[in-house]
Parts: structure tokens; C-alpha cells; sequence
């Protein structure tokens, strides 16, 4: 029998074999490093390759004609290369090394002068509408591909070869169809398309299908990337005004005042910029026009809450004219912005109203499962006719959408509101005077829902001897949040014997006037003062404090509201809210107050909440009846746990609860809590009490201490056992 590894000489067995991994795995890194990288590699270390066109002959650099490797642009806009050589270039026709077919485009160019900078309307391309400005001609747009080169001026004596240099067409339909490129099905896609350009008057057909110029002198690419829906869509107001006016000062707000003027910004035309290059008009029509193109482009301006039972629609641009409805591209035509002016009579004030709710939507349909398709047929397909795939009735698809996708939208909304202007609550009296000071200077505030920057002035004139005295106040300025004020002004002209009147003009209108009252303080016009109170007070134990009153005055010019506040000893058991108008005064008394205090002499005082002087009194509490042994609850009063305080309805409540019980006796008394009950008797007050509370708090902590006991002493006799085992068997 093989005797069993020591635990020295296991380890050293099982080493073995680990420490010869280890050893081949170094082995490998080892000649990795002396080898380099594999072909093909595309790790760390390595160079990766962009595709590269197949089938086009290496081009010895004889000219630099484009100047770039690559021209980019998004798809459905416009883009601008140059070449400074003359003769032809060569656009797509090509495909990657990765792919088996084409790009099903290829156009002939000459370049007329030597060279030329030119423009391209990728949305244009493959059309029947010319692609190309800038001094090249296209042979299939300006020709036809089914024309012969001899028919034409600038491809007069141009061939169409194969690779051993024999005709295999004698037009460019013909060779494209050898090529096997078709008439375009769509719009031209985001890809990447070639420019080759050459002298020699020959098209050669590789044997791999790739066409070529015979000569090329240089290459580039022209890059088309997919439109990204870019509407971000913005909206701000401006003051009255019409809309095709500057429209200043613009402020974000939700909310437009009939009269007022708001504009929709964030219409990006990225994706259909060369359509609207197509377009021969301005503004307005020039949207309508785009609107009118099945291009899946659509701005929509939408009633939310026409009214009950009615459906939401669509306020259309049918019957606008463009000083209600202003469309403003930016020079670039990259972006456009539409002004509505929203006055009474225009064409959006005609179907809108204050309290409607309008959003603005800018999309791009797509349905999935359609695509934006041309129409079928022979020649060149016009560039704005389009025809679904499964549906005769549908076209509105965005032509750059595949058939998966579907429409994307950004949306904005604003409501119409009642145009308003008001002076802040705090600077009128209860019957609508505006409060000025004497003295000092003071700022007229207010709301309003008026756009900033609209004109507002305020007049105040004294009814003086003529001429009257006059204060004009004209740079009012508005805020974004819809608030107004005026300058500090000082009102010290104006005399307080005369009357005085406010006039407030809105676009020189005269939209507001009432009286003026002009106040020593206008920050505290109502001037209230304490000037009575009782001086002495007497009542039996437990009835209310009705013989005790205070009387306020009002000496400002607007009403006044202050609390009354009674204090008993130093707490308060009464306060009481009183509103008086000016010239007036008012007495209020507390009768709901009920001091729960022992019989007595108490000192209390009387003062306004917020002011400094203050009345006193002395209040005699006499002894009532025989108090009963118990106290009971008393539902009917109101709750004296805390002192009262001030309600909305002038109620006064009653204080806190004295506690004390005031009780003159040499003998031993026992103390009674009142608003309680009866403290429980202890158990510990007899021995045999005491001997059950030890064994109570004592007994969890004895039978946990045997538990663990017992645990331990199972467990070691275990582990003792195992050992003595072990020791027999060897």
C-alpha cells in the first residue's frame, strides 16, 4: 500500500504542475513580444484603416484639385467644393470594399474655365431639378442620361469603355445600366459619395463594376450624414406692435396679453435646408409653400380648450397675412421663427380669446412601415413628388426617415389672457384710493400682465388753484414676473386739504383713475392707538371678564386691523382682533375670557400687538361657592391648556390653566393635581413587594447565564471526543 504524501511533500507534488503553466505562459508572452502584432490586429499598437472604395485605380497625385479629403454635409441640405482642374468629375458610383452594391448614384460633371467652386442642393440630386451651381454642367440634369454624348456641347467625343478600352454604351443610361444603377427610388440617402476628378473623355466600367475616370488626377469624397431633428422650440413675448415690427424687449413668459405679441422660436431647417432654397418667396408664403410639399414637415398652432364637448383644433395659415403672422428666417437660413400679434380684429385675435390655450408643434411625420418614395416611371423623377409605399393616400414621410422610424416633434405653449394693470392691495384704502406719502420718497408698485417694455405713465394731480399741481411719473418699468414700479418719488408738492386723483395711461390711454390719500406714514396709513381701557375690574371666582374693554381709534387714511392683547400678571388671557376705518374708533370687550385663577388681586395691562403704549388695571377676583372635592371636565369652555391667539373671526380665547390651589391652613394638607388623577400606590411600600421585584428583575439574567453554560459544556466535550478518536485510529 502506497503510503500517504506528507503535508511537505503534497505541496511540493502539487506545485508541479502549476509552476509549468507558469512557465509556458511566459514563454508565450516571450515570443508574442519578439513576433509583434498578428495581421489583421486591431488592438493596442495597431492602425486602423477607414473602407476604402473598391475597384478605383491608385491615383498617382498629379494635381491637388479639391484641396479636402472630404465635403460634409447633412442630407436635404446644401453643401460647397471646389477643383481647380479642369475636364470632368466623377460623382458616386461607387461602393466599400464591404459591400456588393453600389450607391445607386452617379452623375457626370464638366468643369467649365479650368475650375470652379461649386454648390450642391443634396436634396436635388438624382432629380430633374438642377443640383449644381457655380460653373459645372450635369450631364443628366441639363441633358438627360438617354442622351448621346454627341448631342451635347460639353460631352461631345466623351466614351463610355470597359477596362480593354472597348465601348460597351453609347449613352449614360446605357452605361449605368451595365454599372446596374436605377432610376433613384427616394431622395439621396446619407452615405458617402465619391468625387473623381480627370481630363481624359472616357468612363471606364472596372471589372469589378466600379466605374472610373480613364486618368484620374484626384480624389475626394463628398460625406452626407442623416439628419438630426433639431426643434427646440422657444417662445417669449414683446409689447404691442405689429408683428413684423423688431421685436423688443423679449421676455420668456407662458402668459400673452391680448394686444401683445408672441413669438415661436427654434424652427431648425436642418434636414430640408435645400428645400427651402428651392422656394422663390419670403416669409410667410415662403412657409406655406414648405407646408404645401409632401416633405413630412409640418408646424401646427393648436386650441386646446375650444370649449365643452368640442374637440381641440387647429387655428390654419389659410387666411394670415404676415403683419399678424410674421415668419423671419435668419440670414443663413438655418433656423426661422414665426411673430403672432394677437390683437382684436388681426387673424389670430379673431380666433382666440383670454383664457385659451394654445400649442405650437413642429415635427417630422414618419409612419412605421413607410418610406418617402418617389412616384414610378421613366426619366428623372421631379424632387417633391411623393407616393407612399403601402398607403395611396399617405405622403407626409420626412425623407430621410427609414421605415422603422417614426415622427418626431417639439412642442410649446402659451395662453391668452385679459389684459390687466393694478396697483399693489397694500397701497390702496378698503375703497380703492391710492395711498401716496407726505414726505419722503416712496415707490408706486403693482401687477400686471402687460409685457415688459410696454409704455406706462402715471399722473397725480392736485385740484389746486390753476394750474393744478401735477407729478408725472413716466419710466414705469415692467418685470418678468408681471410686476411693475416707479421710481423713488417724493409726493411733497401735493397739498392733503385738496383733492387729489390718479391717472395711470397705457400706450398714452387712459386705462385707470381714482383718488388719492396722502398719509404721514403710507407704510402704516391706518395709524391705530389705544386710547381707553377699564381700570378696574372685579368678578366672582369663574365668571367671565365682560366688564373689562378697551377702545381703539383710527387716525390714518385706511382701514386699520390690530390685535387687542390682555395680559393677567404677566400672562395673556385675552386677544382680541379689531378692524377700524379711519376717523373711527372701536370698543371691544372680553367676554369670553375666563381667568381660572384662585381668589385675589391681580394687576393687568392692555395693549395693541406691535405697539408701545400700553393701559393697565387691577382685576379683584372675589371667592365663588364651595369648590367640590373632584374636578371635572368642563366641554363647555374652550380649551386653556395655552394662550390664545388671534382668529380671522375676532374670537378671543381663553388663556392657560393655572395649576396652583391656594389653601391657608396650619394643619397637614394633601396636595390634589388638578386636570388629573390620583398618583397609583407602589408596590414596593412591603417586604414581600420588594422580594417579588428582586425576583423579577433577576430571573431572565439567571436562566440565560445556565443556557449558555450548558452550550459550552456540549461543545467542549465534542470537540474533546473528535480528538480522542483521532489519537486511536493512528
Amino acid at each position: 500500500m502506497q503510503r500517504p504524501l506528507a503535508p511537505d511533500e503534497a505541496s511540493a507534488a502539487t506545485s508541479r504542475p502549476a509552476r509549468c503553466a507558469v512557465g509556458c505562459v511566459c514563454l508565450f508572452l516571450c515570443l508574442l513580444a519578439v513576433t509583434g502584432p498578428a495581421a489583421g490586429a486591431t488592438g493596442p499598437g495597431t492602425v486602423a484603416t477607414a473602407p476604402v472604395a473598391a475597384g478605383t485605380p491608385a491615383i498617382a497625385q498629379q494635381e491637388d484639385c479639391f484641396g479636402s479629403d472630404t465635403f460634409e454635409a447633412v442630407a436635404g441640405g446644401t453643401v460647397e467644393f471646389s477643383s481647380s482642374c479642369g475636364g470632368y468629375i466623377l460623382v458616386g458610383g461607387d461602393k466599400t470594399v464591404d459591400s456588393a452594391s453600389n450607391r445607386n448614384f452617379l452623375d457626370l460633371l464638366y468643369v467649365s474655365g479650368g475650375s470652379a467652386t461649386v454648390t450642391v442642393n443634396t436634396r436635388l440630386l438624382g432629380t430633374d431639378q438642377s443640383a449644381y451651381s457655380g460653373g459645372v454642367v450635369s450631364y443628366t440634369q441639363k441633358y438627360g442620361a438617354d442622351t448621346a454624348p454627341g448631342d451635347t456641347a460639353e460631352f461631345d467625343g466623351f466614351e463610355f469603355v470597359n477596362e480593354d478600352g472597348e465601348e460597351i454604351a453609347g449613352t449614360l443610361a446605357e452605361f449605368n445600366e451595365q454599372v446596374g444603377i436605377t432610376r433613384l427610388p427616394r431622395p439621396v440617402q446619407p452615405a458617402r459619395y465619391r468625387l473623381l476628378a480627370g481630363a481624359n473623355e472616357s468612363l471606364v466600367l472596372g471589372d469589378d463594376g466600379v466605374p472610373y475616370l480613364e486618368g484620374p488626377l484626384d480624389r475626394s469624397n463628398l460625406r452626407l450624414t442623416k439628419p438630426g431633428f433639431e426643434g427646440d422650440l422657444g417662445r417669449s413675448v414683446a409689447p404691442k406692435g405689429a408683428a413684423d415690427e423688431d421685436f423688443a424687449p423679449a421676455t420668456d413668459r407662458t402668459r400673452v396679453a391680448v394686444g401683445d405679441r408672441v413669438r415661436i422660436s427654434g424652427f431648425s431647417t436642418a434636414g430640408f435646408r435645400g428645400t427651402f432654397s428651392t422656394i422663390d418667396a419670403e416669409g410667410l408664403d415662403r412657409l406655406r409653400t414648405l407646408l404645401d410639399y409632401p416633405e413630412g414637415v409640418n408646424v401646427t398652432i393648436e386650441h386646446l380648450n375650444p370649449g365643452v364637448n368640442q374637440k381641440p383644433e387647429e387655428v390654419t395659415f389659410d387666411s394670415a397675412n404676415a403683419r399678424d403672422l410674421f415668419v423671419d428666417f435668419s440670414d443663413d437660413d438655418e433656423s426661422f421663427s414665426m411673430v403672432i400679434d394677437t390683437s382684436k380684429g388681426t387673424w389670430f385675435g379673431a380666433r382666440s380669446a383670454p383664457g385659451d390655450r394654445f400649442r405650437v408643434t413642429y415635427a417630422f411625420e414618419g409612419t412605421p412601415g413607410e418610406e418617402y418614395r418617389f412616384p414610378g416611371g421613366n426619366g428623372l423623377p421631379g424632387p417633391f413628388t411623393a407616393q407612399s409605399t403601402a398607403d395611396p393616400d399617405r405622403s407626409e414621410q420626412y425623407p430621410y426617415f427609414d421605415g422603422e422610424e417614426t415622427t418626431v416633434e417639439s412642442t410649446t405653449t402659451f395662453t391668452v389672457v385679459e389684459p390687466r394693470i393694478e396697483y399693489s392691495q397694500d397701497q390702496l384704502t378698503s375703497d380703492g384710493a391710492l395711498i401716496v406719502g407726505e414726505n419722503g420718497q416712496y415707490r408706486l408698485t403693482g401687477t400686471t400682465t402687460y409685457a415688459p417694455g410696454t409704455d406706462v405713465e402715471i399722473q397725480l394731480i392736485s385740484r389746486d388753484d390753476p394750474p393744478p399741481t401735477k407729478i408725472r411719473i413716466d419710466d414705469v418699468s415692467i418685470g418678468d414676473d408681471g410686476s411693475f414700479r416707479t421710481p423713488a418719488v417724493s409726493f411733497a408738492e401735493l397739498d392733503p386739504e385738496n383733492p387729489v386723483e390718479a391717472e395711470l395711461f397705457l400706450r398714452d390711454q387712459l386705462v385707470d383713475r381714482r383718488p388719492v390719500v396722502i398719509a404721514a406714514d403710507p407704510d402704516d396709513p391706518a395709524e391705530l392707538a389705544l386710547v381707553d381701557a377699564t381700570s378696574s375690574v372685579t368678578i366672582t371666582e369663574g365668571e367671565s371678564l365682560s366688564a373689562l374693554a378697551a377702545t381703539a381709534e383710527n387716525t390714518g387714511v385706511a382701514d386699520g386691523t390690530a390685535n387687542v392683547r390682555l395680559r393677567i400678571d404677566g400672562d395673556l388671557w385675552g386677544n382680541r382682533t379689531i378692524t377700524v376705518t379711519p376717523d373711527r374708533n372701536r370698543t371691544v370687550a372680553f367676554d369670553r375670557s375666563y381667568p381660572s385663577l384662585p381668589p385675589g388681586e391681580y394687576p393687568y395691562t392692555v395693549r395693541l400687538a406691535g405697539a408701545d403704549r400700553t393701559l393697565s388695571g387691577t382685576l379683584v377676583i372675589e371667592p365663588g361657592g364651595t369648590p367640590e372635592p373632584t374636578v371635572t371636565a368642563e366641554p363647555d369652555r374652550p380649551d386653556t391648556t395655552r394662550p390664545p391667539t388671534a382668529t380671522s373671526e375676532d374670537t378671543p380665547q381663553s388663556p392657560p390653566t393655572r395649576t396652583a390651589t391656594a389653601t391657608v391652613t396650619s394643619e397637614p394638607t394633601t396636595a390634589v393635581a388638578t386636570n388629573g388623577s390620583a398618583p397609583e400606590e407602589e408596590a414596593a411600600g412591603s417586604p414581600i413587594g420588594g422580594l417579588v421585584g428582586y425576583v423579577t428583575s433577576v430571573l431572565p439574567f439567571t436562566l440565560g447565564s445556565m443556557v449558555f453554560v450548558i452550550l459550552a459544556y456540549v461543545i467542549v466535550r465534542a470537540v474533546v471526543a473528535r480528538r480522542g478518536g483521532s489519537e486511536s485510529a493512528s
